[in-house]
């Protein structure tokens, strides 16, 4: 994520230079290093940049000792990225507080705190360029830092992948719980001759969230439909292959992979039945010493050429896969019956198969997980029944895995281990986390196959992504207040044209919604009624991960139901409040200037707290008991979004047309019900939404009023795109 960090730097700071008026006029105080100095830092930031973009491929010959002094620069490239940020946005600040000559000279001390600040940080980067160099003569690993930590996930989350199979393949069918109706459709799907097209091949997709029992449930039906056995399923095929597929694979390397697990589940099925014979020089490993494209493809052809065969293929993440797969497989009169099996968590790679042989898998219901996870801890015991002390505490850590099979097996094998005690089982629960100390529980590979999710997200959408975990616990998340705060942060480029059609950046940041869900890593709960996914769930396992990443990787920190204490140690860029109290004394005065978001959920707030934000673009209340917004809040330049959704504010500073940046005001449900009239000089807003609630009473916002009294000149918003409810 230091890559992330850094370009998304690359456009503030670009920001920063265009602001030639300010810079004039510092230049002529004597202060023009403050303008060369955050472009020699942009220059130094690129190069940073292009050490952590080149070739992260020799990351895997590094030795354990070199990954510390690598994860060590990676965060201190982070952090002095983050320095940067705070340079760039005051200047922003402080070219946006006032104009005149009067102004500019007034924050000459400013300026000149900021450009020693500006000093150092040039000096850290010089120290980090040389750091890079020198470890990149010492020992090639520094190619890509971030990538080769993210490579390492990847390759014990791939064995992991393959030891679940392995496991699955040797599980009888009696042990698989939760999916005997899945498991029923699935054998029909792989034997039943296709009605529609009976003399071509299938492709099947199975695809879920990661965790959810994909592998487990492809694997039981795999050794039902090939292992040797009496059963005439087990006849069904010519010949089979499992392969699991890595993120970052090759088209040449799959097909090599396939070619030999053809070639040894062949050889090892004649051996079982006592017939061999003789090889052909297509069924040597490498498909005949090819290595080229065109040639495995022509020796894959041939090896499955008039045979029914199955071909399974685990954990697929590139969409473009089938499309350079396909002509591989064969397909006609000669291989009819045959299937190829797809298991995903991107519906995107799943929509390669046809809508009826796409299997979308979903968490276990409580009375399955249940069963699962006492077959797991009690197999021992008769009916595996769990002890009447022990069902209120292993009832409370099921509800933490929230049906994820992957997460409840985990958990169960953690207890099989311990005395069956309510006084250890307390310590587990206790302890339970799927972050910190998952590898000392024992649950260490269940959270590397859940982040695998979270690394294969383009940096853009990462960042969108892990900006989530300010919400609350099981919060719905709405998806069009989500789009907004992604825009007013920054996190979406600036729309372009496509094909002819310009597309606004709420346009993007819907699209990049859109791709989560279909990463299985949003949860639709709510669909409007033409069916469009209009409120959102995250996974609770999902949610630890992200809060933790976000955290140490972005500056995302949330309080819930405590009074708000702020470690000094800790970067706190984003700070989200869930049902706390807080005062101005809750932290320092510096940490809540140099927040780009706050968001507070039913919280107890001191007003005068708002009073210390300096950098903010982004204020969203809900559930607020405050009835006024202090005028403060109109000395945000930088602030894009206004949010006092279910609060009871009665009205808006009148000031409020001097936060030129603003882009979303947003008051439903509050207890505003006149507008200032400098509304009309925001030509930056885009989202104006407002309605009156009944009462101020949280428990009666029904039936809303809207806003009948608007300010002359909304004409002048040119950038407006809604308007409700007036």
């Amino acid at each position: 994520m230091a890559e992330a960090v850094l370009v998304s730097l690359s456009a503030k700071v670009a920001m920063a230079l265009a602001r030639s008026t300010a810079m004039g006029v510092v230049t002529s105080l004597g202060l023009g290093g403050v303008h060369s100095s955050i472009a020699a830092a942009e220059h130094e930031l690129s190069l940073l940049r292009g050490h952590l973009r080149s070739g992260g491929a020799s990351c895997r010959g590094a030795e354990d000792d070199d990954q510390d002094p690598i994860d060590s620069w990676a965060n201190q490239v982070r952090d002095v990225a983050f320095q940067l940020d705070d340079i760039t946005d005051e200047c922003c600040f402080l070219s946006g507080s006032g104009h005149g000559f009067a102004r500019y000279c007034a924050n000459v001390p400013t300026w000149i705190a900021l450009s020693r600040r500006l000093r150092k940080v040039r000096e850290k980067l010089g120290q980090l360029l040389e750091a890079a160099n020198y470890q990149r003569q010492r020992v090639d690993v520094m190619n890509n830092v971030v990538s080769c930590g993210e490579l390492r996930r990847e390759d014990d989350a791939v064995a992991a992948g393959r030891r679940m199979a392995e496991n699955a393949r040797s599980m009888d069918k009696e042990e698989i719980i939760g999916f005997s109706d899945h498991r029923e459709v699935l054998v029909r799907w792989l034997l039943a001759e296709d009605a529609a097209e009976p003399r071509r091949r299938t492709l099947l997709a199975v695809c879920g969230m990661g965790g959810v029992g994909k592998t487990t449930l492809v694997a039981s039906v795999y050794k039902a439909v090939t292992a040797p056995a009496a059963a005439p399923a087990s006849h069904h095929f010519d010949c089979d292959a499992w392969v699991t597929v890595s993120q970052r694979f090759t088209m040449e390397d799959l097909l090599m992979k396939i070619l030999r697990k053809l070639n040894l589940n062949t050889v090892g099925r004649r051996a079982g039945t006592g017939r061999r014979r003789r090889r052909s020089a297509t069924d040597v490993g490498d498909g005949g010493g090819a290595t080229d494209y065109g040639s495995l493809v022509a020796a894959l052809r041939e090896r499955l050429a008039n045979k029914r065969y199955l071909i399974v293929l685990d954990d697929v993440w590139d969409e473009t896969l089938w499309d350079g797969l396909e002509r591989a497989m064969p397909d006609g009169d000669g291989v009819a019956g045959s299937r190829v099996v797809i298991t995903t968590r991107k519906s995107g790679v799943a929509m390669a198969a046809a809508p009826e042989r796409t299997m979308a898998l979903e968490p276990l219901p409580t009375h399955q997980g249940w069963a699962l996870l006492c077959s797991v801890v009690f197999k021992d015991v008769p009916g595996h029944r769990c002890p009447s002390h022990l069902r209120e505490v292993a009832g409370d850590m099921l509800e933490r895995c929230r049906g994820l099979p992957l997460a409840i097996v985990a958990v169960g094998k953690l207890l099989s281990h311990k005395n069956r005690t309510e006084f250890t089982w307390r310590n587990v629960r206790d302890s339970l986390a799927w972050v910190k100390n998952s590898e000392d529980l024992g649950i260490g590979e269940a959270s590397r196959i859940l982040n695998l999710s979270i690394d294969d997200l383009p940096y853009k959408l990462k960042k969108c992504f892990l900006s989530c975990s300010i919400y609350p616990e099981d919060f719905l998340i709405k998806r069009k207040i989500l789009i907004r705060s992604w825009v007013a942060q920054g996190f979406i480029d600036e729309a372009k044209e496509v094909h002819g059609e310009r597309r606004t950046m709420e346009d993007v940041a819907d699209h990049y919604l859109d791709k989560l869900v279909q990463r299985s890593l949003f949860q639709v709960a709510v669909r409007n009624e033409f069916g469009r996914a209009k409120r959102f769930l995250i996974h609770d396992l999902i949610k630890d991960l992200i809060n933790h990443r976000s955290k140490h990787e972005e500056g995302f920190v949330q309080f819930a139901e405590c009074d708000l204490t702020m470690d000094s140690n800790i970067r706190v860029r984003h700070l989200a409040l869930d049902r706390c109290t807080s005062s101005r004394r809750s932290a320092s005065a510096a940490k809540i200037a140099a927040l780009r978001s706050f968001q507070a959920f039913g919280s107890k707030l001191d007003a005068s707290l708002m009073s210390c934000f300096r950098l903010l673009t982004v204020l969203n209340l809900w559930f607020i008991e405050i009835n006024k917004l202090p005028s403060t809040v109109t000395n945000l330049p930088n602030l894009r979004y206004l949010g006092i959704r279910s609060t009871f504010i009665e009205e808006l500073p009148k000031d409020l047309g001097k936060l030129q940046k603003l882009q979303t005001l947003d008051t439903k449900w509050s207890m505003v019900q006149r507008l200032p009239s400098s509304l009309s000089k925001l030509k930056s807003l885009r989202h104006l939404i407002l309605l009156k609630r009944h009462a101020a009473d949280y428990y009666r916002p029904y039936p809303g009023t809207p806003v009948g009294q608007l300010p002359a000149g909304l004409q002048n918003l040119t950038s407006l795109q809604t308007l409700k409810y007036v």
